[in-house]
């Protein structure tokens, strides 16, 4: 009996698809009472708001600071300035209407290379814009652009685009006279529980994720309304219950990317690169801490990562999070990886074009080779394992199959390659317990929210304990039923949960056979596990796992394990996709035919959960490339809705094609290296890619409208 590798249809979708999950919305506590926001109308400000009965400030929430709730300054527009305290939602939103705010205009800077002069300070108590500056160099970049044949410069930006869960964040918060009671659409309960004891002050605090509705990173940090909403509760000892609005939703949270690239890169004549420098600039809006640290730290992955799979040996990167008058940024699906393959993959096509080769040729000549495995990048990011000439080599006929389709002048093919950091630590969690009816329960210290992990990790305990994967219920996002854990973000929850969970599993089964053993008067070297039973060599009795829990509980034996698994190193998948697109020049459509991907992500646990992954990602990779950008004037959201903020339908949906290669597993005792992020990290590249090749033009912006760049 095994499971891993297996395509097993998702054990959590029966009560998702037939309506029976349960969101935050759908929590309803007697006496519930209803929070709303009145957010600033301006990106820069001095305010004054008057109080009256149930409306409550930042001066009474977080006084003398203006985060999370601004007191006295605001810094975009939608920060929120007060919050309203209402029986239903109707006399909230009238409640809200009827608040009076002074606005004194400052000021504003939403162009991160302005601010980076500090003409303007986007927030009076800043002593500059630049949040964080970083430099990375290796080898001897300025000795080798100076020997370099062709040098080409240039500048790309990567536009800001604004993730969009099916479900918007909220909470309900409950102050019961002896704790607080959270219930969040987070991405981790224990971490959203550490932030609230460090912002409140108390330690009796339960967390609880309820199913997710999305999130793609936008719902990794605190908000400044969870934090509100748990103070409101604690001070008013009723239940408290705030949902955003759509246009809430995507004014004020999960703004991702904003980052830009201006480059120098040194190549030899027939293609290969010498040397890479440049500056990586991210715009990270509004300085609030929670979201600057999170999308800072992105920034120096985006630079680290510039390199990508080439052999690059020689590199010299500045990167700089520059605070702005705009929505704050956060994590969105890669969270800096993208971002970096973009960039890279980007010049890749123009060193191509400019010197003629073949775009995989450029690629096939750069590539760092199975011999330097494992490769340390210049800027100290080391790739584990893996085999890059190999996938390239494997995907050369999918490639040259999609060009012999396309129909001349109005198709072409697009290719992408790419390398990510996965796997994060520093550590996670897992418990794994064995019920007298001879159930086995998992819960896991992450935080899934559509992976799929609640299956897959039925599937390791499943392996490891060798029983029917139907005696597995798995559970998470509790911290009453699990002491803590870190959550879900970075590809690491079915690698980093996972490896847990089978330390645990591993465990488990070891006090199951010590148990067995006693009951049956043998020592351990005296009996052997398999499928489920322990025999006896000797005698040949057997016992199945049931009996052999009850025998657990009758000698005292404890069968409730919970294992830390500490994260050594993260570790790299890679891959190369393509697309085939067609391009009509009179209607201005651009459409997404077929796509196809091929991944080493290592070992598989669940082929149908990482294809799902893969469609997902490459989506919303095409997305970023076709129709997604956050649009401001003078700091204000432009197209903060659905009707304005396009994002593609199952109708821009191409025809995909995935297959997996394992060529290097990873460290860790799951041996799979991650894959919820590989379509969205290089996606948007491959698109841009066949549209260059299309039209005949470089483009340094998205998203591509044919109306614009055929102008």
């Amino acid at each position: 009996m095994k499971y891993v590798g297996k395509s097993i249809k998702r054990v959590e979708d029966p009560k998702l698809i037939t309506g029976k999950g349960s969101y935050v919305d759908d929590i309803e506590l007697p006496g519930t009472y209803y929070v709303m926001f009145l957010r600033s109308e301006l990106p820069h400000a001095f305010i004054k708001v008057k109080s009256r009965e149930n409306v409550f400030l930042g001066s009474q929430i977080n006084p003398g600071r203006d985060f999370p709730i601004a007191s006295n300054e605001v810094t975009y527009v939608g920060q929120p300035i007060a919050a309203v305290v209402a029986r239903d939602r109707y006399e909230a939103q009238d409640l809200l209407e009827s608040i009076e705010v002074e606005y004194q205009q400052l000021p504003f800077e939403v162009d991160p290379f302005k601010a980076m002069e500090d003409k303007v300070k986007v927030y009076s108590k800043l002593e500059s814009n630049i949040h964080i500056k970083k430099e990375f160099f290796g080898g001897e970049p300025l000795k080798e652009i100076d020997k370099s044949p062709v040098v080409l410069t240039g500048e790309l930006h990567n536009q800001r685009v604004i993730a969009s869960p099916m479900e918007t964040r909220g909470i309900v918060a409950w102050f019961d006279g002896n704790r607080l009671n959270v219930w969040s659409s987070t991405q981790s309960a224990h971490y959203l529980r550490r932030n609230l004891v460090s912002f409140l002050g108390v330690s009796n605090i339960r967390v609880v994720q309820p199913d997710v509705g999305g999130a793609f990173g936008s719902k990794i940090i605190t908000h400044p309304e969870e934090y509100a909403v748990s103070y409101l509760a604690l001070k008013l000892g009723v239940p408290l219950k705030w949902i955003a609005t759509r246009r809430e939703e995507m004014i004020t949270a999960g703004h991702g990317r904003d980052k830009w690239l201006r480059y120098k890169i040194g190549v030899n004549r027939d293609g290969t690169i010498r040397v890479l420098m440049g500056t990586v600039i991210g715009n990270l809006g509004a300085p609030y801490a929670d979201a600057n640290d999170d999308d800072g730290g992105n920034i120096l992955s985006a630079a680290r990562m510039l390199p990508g799979p080439y052999k690059i040996k020689h590199g010299y990167i500045t990167a700089y999070g520059v605070n702005t008058n705009l929505t704050p940024t956060t994590s969105y699906r890669g969270a800096g990886r993208p971002e970096a393959t973009y960039f890279i993959e980007s010049i890749m096509e123009e060193v191509a074009n400019e010197l003629k080769i073949d775009p995989f040729e450029i690629r096939m000549r750069n590539v760092v080779r199975p011999e330097d495995m494992p490769f340390t990048n210049p800027f100290n990011i080391t790739y584990d394992t893996g085999n890059y000439v190999e996938i390239l080599n494997q995907s050369k006929p999918y490639y040259e199959s999609l060009k012999s389709e396309a129909t001349p002048s109005e198709e072409c093919v697009g290719l992408g390659m790419y390398v990510e950091i996965t796997a994060f630590g520093p550590w996670e969690t897992a418990r794994v317990y064995a019920k007298y009816d001879g159930k086995i329960v998992v819960v896991s210290g992450t935080g899934p929210h559509g992976q799929g992990e609640g299956t897959a990790f039925a599937q390791l305990a499943a392996d490891v304990l060798e029983i029917p994967m139907e005696l597995v219920e798995v559970k998470w996002g509790d911290t009453d039923i699990i002491e803590d854990g870190i959550g879900t973000w970075g590809s690491r929850t079915a690698t980093i949960g996972g490896s847990a969970v089978m330390q645990a599993s591993q465990e488990l089964k070891k006090r199951i056979m010590e148990a067995a053993a006693k009951s049956m008067e043998a020592d351990l070297e005296e009996i052997e596990y398999s499928e489920g039973k322990i025999r006896h060599k000797k005698t040949g009795k057997s016992i199945d796992l049931s009996e052999a829990i009850k025998s657990a509980y009758k000698l005292g034996i404890p069968l409730d394990v919970t294992s830390v698994y500490p994260v050594k190193k993260p570790t790299t998948p890679y891959g190369v996709h393509m697309a085939l697109i067609s391009v009509d020049k009179e209607t201005g459509m651009i459409k997404v035919k077929k796509y196809v991907a091929l991944d080493d992500i290592g070992n598989v646990i669940n082929p149908l959960l990482a294809e799902g992954q893969i469609h997902g990602g490459s989506l919303q990779g095409i997305s970023q490339a076709l129709y997604e950008e956050a649009v401001f004037s003078d700091g204000l959201l432009q197209n903060g809705n659905f009707g304005d903020y396009t994002i593609p339908t199952a109708v821009e949906t191409p025809k995909f094609s995935w297959r997996y290669v394992v060529n290097g597993l990873s460290p860790h005792p799951t041996g799979s290296k991650g894959v919820g992020e590989a379509g969205a990290v290089v996606g948007t590249p491959v698109i841009m890619s066949a549209i260059q090749r299309c039209l005949g033009k470089k483009f340094n912006y998205m998203p591509i409208n044919l109306e614009r760049a055929l102008a």
